[in-house]
């Protein structure tokens, strides 16, 4: 009598019991490109915010100068996020956007490393920060956007940043001995360049018109 009860219950409120059941999100292809995205957009900020400076005074900027260049770096990309955040809610897929945002940071970075002059690097810090921009906005973005309702997205979340900051912690330290191995930017920037293009390949997979 109770079962039967229980059924009709679970007919009135359209509960499909198969329905129910959660599948891991930690077995999810798109969750762990999420969750790189994240990490990986996350460790080049850091490691950007952390040697920037350093890496401009051994170019011949004075530290005055250099502290400038961050500066206008975080200006450039505090828009940059509200105006991504905007283009990523109305779009499906966010492809474009995330071709945007890494190629912003690789050029930045090549620039860094190939053309020191002062009127130049200003254009690569402002890349920079746009790239930055862009990144960080659509890893907030993807929590909402590849779920189906907010637990998803709160699982989501709590594997990203989990996953993804404890990887971003270990870039400037990383970066840090690399400059000190080879005793110049070269080989960090180089690494950075190619950290940011295996962000811009997991951001291509994260930005697909699916769900977790």
């Amino acid at each position: 009598m109770a079962a039967d009860t229980l059924e009709e219950v679970n007919k009135t409120n359209n509960i499909d019991e198969p329905t129910m059941k959660e599948v891991s999100i930690w077995k999810s292809s798109l969750a762990w490109q999420v969750t790189i995205y994240m990490g990986l957009q996350s460790m080049i900020f850091y490691c950007i915010v952390t040697w920037l400076p350093s890496i401009l005074i051994q170019q011949g900027m004075t530290s005055s100068q250099a502290g400038w260049m961050l500066s206008i770096m975080q200006l450039a990309l505090i828009p940059t996020i509200f105006f991504c955040s905007i283009l990523a809610g109305h779009t499906s897929s966010q492809h474009s956007l995330v071709m945007v945002g890494s190629l912003c940071i690789i050029i930045g970075f090549l620039g860094l490393l190939l053309v020191h002059s002062f009127k130049s690097t200003i254009l690569w810090i402002i890349l920079l920060g746009i790239g930055g921009g862009f990144t960080f906005s659509l890893s907030m973005m993807f929590f909402n956007l590849r779920t189906n309702n907010a637990n998803e997205a709160a699982r989501l979340s709590g594997m990203a940043q989990s996953i993804g900051y404890l990887l971003a912690a270990f870039g400037p330290m990383f970066f840090g001995y690399l400059h000190d191995a080879t005793n110049n930017w070269t080989m960090p920037l180089i690494t950075l360049i190619g950290v940011s293009s295996v962000c811009l390949l997991s951001g291509l997979g994260a930005s697909r018109n699916l769900s977790v």
